[in-house]
C-alpha cells in the first residue's frame, strides 16, 4: 500500500519572514516594523528587499512623505495575520483547563454600564476560582469588532446591533452567546416633580436631559424645535448621574444601572415609555478560539455572572 506523504511544500519561502511580513503590512513603515519585532532597521530593510523579491512587487511604495502598500501587499493584508493568529491559536491552546492553576490573562472589551454591573461578580469569581487569572478591561467603541478579528481582544460584549460597529450584518467569523435582556429607564433627582412614572412620550420630547456625547458632538440646546432638550453631554453612561443630582435634567440609562445607581444616589427611576422593547446583550468572539477550553472557561463564568447582576 503507496504511503501519502504529509509534507507541506512553500517553495522559496522562508517562514520566518512571516512575521516580519505582517509587521511590515501593518505599520507600513520599516522602522517602526523593526521596533515591532525586534530587529534593527537594517535587518528589516534586508527582509523587505527579500519579500519584494519573493513576491516580485514592492510592497511598500513612497507616496508623499509616507509609503502606502500596493494592491498586492493589500490582498496578503488579512491572510498573513489570519495564519498568525491561528498559528498563534493553536500553540497557546492547552488540551484542557485548570482555573486554580492557570496563569492567564484575558483582554474583555466592553461598555461602561457593563463593567460596572459585572465586573465585581467577574472578579469575585476569579480570586475564588480562579487566582492565577487575570482581565484587563478596555473600553467598547466602533472599532471593537476589529480588535477580535486581529487578536487582540479576547471577548467583546455588546448589544445585538451590528450598526453600532458600522455593519449591516455580524461578520461570518464572529461567534456569540446571548448574556441577558436589557431595557431602558429615565433617571432623575429623587425630588424632580417633573420625572413621573405615568411619563408619556409627548412630556419626555421637552424634557430636559443629560446624554451620552456621540461623535464628539457636546450639548446643544433645542427646546421647541421638535428635537430632544440636551442640556448636558458626558463621555460615559456612568458619568449621567451628575448633571442630573440637584438638577432638572434627566437621562436615559439601562434599566439594571439606574437601579444599581438609584441605590447609592439621590436618584429616581422610572420606565422609559419610548423603549419599551428589550434588547440583547451578547458575548462575542472570534471563531478561531470556539474550541479553546480556556475561552469555553471565560464564557460561561461571563454568563453566570451576567444571569445575577
Amino acid at each position: 500500500m503507496q504511503s501519502v506523504s504529509r509534507t507541506i511544500q512553500i517553495k522559496r519561502f522562508d517562514l520566518n519572514l512571516l512575521i516580519a511580513l505582517d509587521a511590515l503590512l501593518f505599520e507600513k513603515n520599516v522602522t517602526r516594523a523593526a521596533e515591532q519585532v525586534s530587529l534593527s532597521q537594517p535587518a528589516m530593510s534586508a527582509v523587505l528587499q527579500k519579500l519584494r523579491s519573493y513576491f516580485a512587487d514592492p510592497l511598500l511604495v513612497r507616496v508623499g512623505r509616507g509609503l502606502q502598500l500596493t494592491p498586492k501587499a493589500q490582498s496578503l493584508v488579512e491572510p498573513v495575520h489570519d495564519v498568525l493568529l491561528r498559528i498563534q491559536s493553536t500553540l497557546a491552546t492547552q488540551p484542557t483547563f485548570d482555573p486554580l492553576s492557570a496563569r492567564q490573562s484575558f483582554t474583555l472589551v466592553l461598555a461602561s454600564p457593563t463593567l460596572a454591573l459585572m465586573a465585581p461578580r467577574l472578579i469575585k469569581r476569579l480570586a475564588r476560582e480562579a487566582p492565577g487569572v487575570r482581565c484587563q478591561f478596555e473600553a467598547l467603541d466602533a472599532g471593537s469588532l476589529s480588535r477580535l478579528e486581529y487578536g487582540h481582544a479576547d471577548l467583546c460584549i455588546a448589544i445585538d446591533d451590528p450598526s453600532f460597529f458600522g455593519q449591516c450584518n455580524w461578520p461570518e467569523w464572529l461567534r456569540s452567546a446571548t448574556l441577558r435582556s436589557v431595557r431602558w429607564s429615565w433617571i432623575a433627582d429623587r425630588h424632580n416633580a417633573e420625572v413621573h412614572a405615568d411619563l408619556e412620550p409627548e412630556h419626555l420630547r421637552h424634557l430636559p436631559r443629560a446624554v451620552v456625547r456621540s461623535g464628539g458632538t457636546g450639548a446643544q440646546g433645542a427646546a421647541g424645535s421638535g428635537a430632544p432638550d440636551v442640556r448636558a453631554s458626558v463621555d460615559s453612561l456612568l458619568a449621567l448621574p451628575f448633571p442630573v443630582i440637584d438638577t432638572p435634567l434627566a437621562a436615559s440609562v439601562p434599566e439594571r444601572l439606574a437601579h444599581e445607581l438609584a441605590a447609592r444616589l439621590p436618584l429616581k427611576v422610572v420606565p422609559d415609555p419610548e423603549r419599551r422593547d428589550e434588547q440583547l446583550e451578547l458575548a462575542l468572539w472570534h471563531k478561531r478560539r470556539e474550541s479553546d477550553p480556556a475561552h469555553i472557561w471565560l464564557r460561561q463564568l461571563l454568563i453566570e455572572c451576567a444571569r445575577v447582576s
